[in-house]
């Protein structure tokens, strides 16, 4: 008889324990669903954007190896450019062209230059790679697209 109540004490010992368990680990993946971001937080790929926003009528590929990534492409809307993963009105867009970056640290750094009437952006740079010929390609085809 002493044999038996000592198994069922120690089986609900047992039990309260494993209910304690289960309660923190519930606890705990509570708090880390109230921390994790929203889902409806920014793009940060092109094909979130797209997905969010439609189809655009142009892209512009900056950076091949980095192509679905939204500071690599430019992305032509009917109203809009999206330029490093920023909106910016295509009418406020007066210029189109690119120079070398290059410093005595780092040489041949392309980049693209949109100067706009923006006041707080008036100048937006993105960088486009080493090559001069792709970084001219680059600004033709952005300028074709937006018939600049």
């Amino acid at each position: 008889m002493l044999l038996h109540a000592m198994s069922y004490s120690s089986m609900l010992i047992s039990f309260l324990l494993l209910i304690a368990m289960i309660t923190v680990f519930a606890w705990i993946v509570k708090r880390r669903v109230e921390r994790s971001p929203q889902t409806d937080a920014e793009p940060t790929t092109v094909d979130d954007y797209i997905a969010q926003h439609g189809e655009p009528e142009a892209m512009v590929l900056l950076d091949a190896t980095r192509s679905n990534e939204l500071n690599a492409v430019v992305l032509v809307y009917d109203h809009e450019l999206v330029v490093n993963g920023e909106s910016i009105d295509r009418a406020a867009v007066t210029d189109i062209t690119f120079n070398n970056a290059s410093n005595p640290y780092v040489n041949c750094d392309y980049q693209m230059v949109l100067t706009t009437t923006l006041p707080d952006n008036p100048v937006v740079r993105t960088p486009i790679g080493s090559d001069a010929e792709w970084a001219s390609e680059v600004t033709r085809q952005l300028a074709q697209a937006i018939q600049l």
